[in-house]
């Protein structure tokens, strides 16, 4: 195996990723008519797999798609894949759409969904490491109304996000008519006054497992948290603003629209649920390996 040539799973065989190939009537590749979850392993273990599981079951049954037959052997797939690829610490992109058949609107019948899982190595946990942090820009929302089905389509979130990028920021934080929703990957908190805002998990965002877990070691360390909306001008006036995710864990976000959020640098809550969570991630995953 090579980064580039991972072995991965598809429909139910094992296989170079080279040699995978997927039908171009897929339903994935036509209409986006599928749905997706990234998770992590650290030293060989998985971090919060029960919860990706049950939210992939969540999205399936919203999108109206039965689990595929080999949906429970998620767990096992995933350790197969990182026993034949030698890997420790990676990231798994697990994908189920409706299956391939004659383009049209309307459900096939009789189609299996096309399964994929592809592993690729990422960096381990360093609990010694300094609270990450990135820039933002603020853009409008221009997404669906169902952000909590974890789907395909993903469109407006990589023209956000490029938009971003084009502005010399890291990332775009959304925001429907003024409200702030989420970032492009992550889900977006502020600190105010020592509580913890963040926007209900309701169909505006998708309601991350990262997110969660923050949320229990907030509520744990005696943090106050607010489960409601607020504006573009409560965040750029917040004390601290941070994001979370599954591939980014605790972000600190210390510049907005070209202005610094609070002094500039990760402020003491986040630091704090930065270092809760990697002690979580320690216990769940290095220490029980």
């Amino acid at each position: 195996m090579t980064d580039s040539d991972p072995i991965i799973y598809l429909n139910g065989e094992f296989c170079l990723k080279s040699a995978a190939a997927m039908s171009v009537d897929d339903r994935g590749t036509l209409y986006g008519d599928g749905v997706y979850e990234v998770l992590r392993f650290f030293a060989g273990r998985p971090l919060a797999m029960d919860r990706h599981v049950q939210r992939m079951r969540k999205s399936l049954s919203r999108i109206e798609l039965d689990p595929p037959e080999d949906f429970d052997g998620f767990p096992r797939i995933a350790q197969t894949l990182i026993k034949k690829n030698s890997l420790s610490d990676a990231r798994f992109y697990w994908q189920i759409t409706r299956g391939a058949s004659p383009r049209n609107v309307t459900y096939p019948k009789g189609v299996p969904p096309t399964v994929l899982v592809v592993p690729s190595p990422c960096a381990g946990l360093d609990t010694t490491a300094d609270v990450p942090t990135q820039t933002a820009i603020l853009m409008p929302d221009e997404r669906w109304s169902n952000c909590w089905i974890k789907s395909l389509m993903l469109l407006p979130n990589v023209l956000a996000a490029n938009a971003a990028l084009r502005a010399g920021a890291d990332v775009a934080i959304l925001h429907r008519d003024g409200i702030v929703t989420e970032a492009t990957n992550a889900n977006a908190m502020i600190v105010r006054d020592g509580a913890l805002w963040t926007h209900p998990a309701d169909r505006w965002i998708l309601n991350g497992v990262t997110r969660q877990l923050v949320m229990e070691r907030a509520d744990a360390a005696g943090i106050a948290i607010r489960e409601k909306t607020f504006g573009t001008d409560e965040m750029l006036a917040a004390d601290e603003v941070f994001l979370t995710g599954t591939t980014i864990n605790v972000t600190a976000v210390t510049q907005i629209d070209g202005r610094l959020i609070g002094t500039g640098r990760p402020g003491p809550v986040t630091t704090g649920l930065h270092e809760a969570l990697s002690l979580h991630i320690y216990s769940e995953c290095l220490v029980a390996s």
